[in-house]
């Protein structure tokens, strides 16, 4: 069973290897376990994200992942100022954020990030406030 640092480490090298400036960027894991994502299948199958953030210049990355693999899921999509359609948060702790070009991610992240499989816990408890901070000021600019 891996640990907490040794899945933050994989999820790293998902998100570098995917990110031309990812040193700039805090990451933590996020899932949604509803499938309410314009574009995505149907189902409820729950979606991984290593979400990348900093503050300055004020920036999202979502990258998707295989949350039972832990292997890159899709193609990052980068928000930013430009391209933020909304962000908004709802019941639950979750967030929502959209592009103006139509893609919209909606997802959690909590102090004890469970990926799908028994036992694989990230511990985010140190991270966890600092994203809720982060996410605060983007509801607030959106």
């Amino acid at each position: 069973m891996p640990t907490s640092d040794e899945l933050k480490d994989a999820l790293s090298a998902i998100f570098d290897s995917q990110i031309p400036n990812y040193g700039d960027y805090n990451l933590v894991f996020g899932s949604s376990r509803q499938d309410n994502i314009h574009g995505a299948p149907g189902g409820d199958t729950g979606h991984c994200y290593v979400i990348g953030y900093r503050w300055r210049p004020q920036e999202l990355v979502v990258a998707p992942f295989d949350g039972t693999s832990l292997t890159a899921g899709g193609v990052p999509v980068a928000i930013n100022m430009t391209n933020l359609s909304h962000a908004v948060q709802l019941g639950g702790g979750e967030y929502e954020v959209g592009t103006s070009t139509g893609r919209t991610f909606r997802f959690g992240v909590q102090a004890e990030g469970k990926l799908p499989g028994e036992g694989r816990t990230i511990d985010q408890s140190e991270d966890q406030p600092d994203f809720h901070s982060f996410m605060a000021e983007l509801i607030f600019r959106a």
